[in-house]
């Protein structure tokens, strides 16, 4: 069964400007979990993704710039974090594109990630600019 992502207030971690990029970025694992179903047009499948993984990198130097900004104490271990991130969703997607793995498991891949990452690591940030 296909995992989708079903936005919720509890989903905030309180930064304006992150909560609107992490609905979107929900958004978008959504329309590709419906879109890869819906085509058998294979560059199409690969723009979607590829349109997903601009847009994670848009969003973690976003991110990376508030933190840099804010003097966040584990910044460098955040962005390391991002860098793995990035790798994997494009191994994913190397993987997808060579018929590796399947739709339904990228997208059980990336709507894991999503949660892991927003609820527990980004969070964290969060929680040093509340305490400032």
């Amino acid at each position: 069964m296909i995992k989708r992502i079903q936005w919720q207030t509890k989903y905030k971690i309180g930064i304006k400007e992150v909560d609107l990029q992490h609905e979107y970025f929900a958004l978008l694992i959504n329309r590709l979990g419906s879109e890869l179903f819906l085509t058998n047009s294979i560059h199409y499948k690969h723009r979607l993704m590829e349109e997903l993984s601009l847009y994670a990198s848009f969003h973690f130097i976003s991110e990376e710039n508030m933190m840099m900004k804010a003097n966040f104490p584990d910044y460098k271990g955040h962005a390391r974090l991002h860098r793995k991130l990035l790798s994997r969703l494009n191994d994913q997607i190397n993987y997808f594109c060579s018929e590796k793995v399947t739709e339904e498991s990228i997208i059980n891949f990336l709507v894991s990630w999503f949660f892991e990452h927003t609820l527990e690591h980004d969070k964290a940030f969060s929680l040093f600019l509340n305490e400032k």
